[in-house]
């Protein structure tokens, strides 16, 4: 192990690409659910020896230069079109920074049909976990607490040691009384 002053600093995860046999439903789909065009695509070229990739579509999510987060989404020959059992990718997590962006979301994808198949107050954070066409999970989330002392602390507790996934929640109604005025702090609370 390097001393601190030897160590390089830890890299950022700058880029999360999903492959499909989907192109256009999975791109349609994440400029919904993401509420942005893509800035980059690419449509199907003429084939080209050194890639199996067909069209290409990149989002820049967040960040700054050179730290930039990218979601991509590579249409890929031979690609099934829905996912399996094989390894690969559970699920990715989209953070938002607080409950009011995330609920908003929220909104604007159940008014586009879009539904979260899991909904949960994880304690440490809020998420609404969406499935893709291709049956990929992207997690909409917000940590539940203000301070990264507090949420580093929860880690701690007694509520998470006997419950680390939380409990399942009704978006509605807890979003319902987020914003008629129950205070964040009692709104995520687990009961021990």
């Amino acid at each position: 192990m390097s001393s601190d002053s030897d160590r390089i600093p830890a890299p950022a995860i700058s880029e999360t690409i999903l492959k499909t046999g989907r192109f256009d439903e999975m791109k349609d789909w994440y400029t919904i659910a993401l509420d942005m065009e893509p800035f980059f695509v690419r449509g199907r070229p003429e084939k080209v020896a050194w890639t199996k990739s067909q069209q290409i579509a990149f989002f820049k999510l967040h960040g700054t230069y050179p730290y930039a987060q990218m979601f991509g989404i590579f249409e890929i020959d031979g690609t099934e079109t829905q996912v399996g059992t094989n390894p690969g990718l559970h699920h990715f997590q989209l953070a938002h920074g607080n409950f009011d962006e995330l609920f908003e979301r929220y909104d604007r994808l159940k008014a586009q049909g879009i539904l979260p198949i899991q909904k949960w107050n994880h304690g440490v954070m809020t998420s609404f976990y969406y499935e893709d066409p291709d049956s990929n999970q992207a997690e909409m989330t917000c940590v539940n607490f203000a301070k990264e002392e507090d949420f580093r602390a929860y880690f701690e507790t007694e509520a998470y040691k006997k419950n680390i996934s939380g409990i399942e929640i009704d978006p509605d109604d807890y979003i319902a009384r987020y914003r008629a005025g129950t205070p964040q702090e009692e709104l995520v609370k687990i009961p021990v």
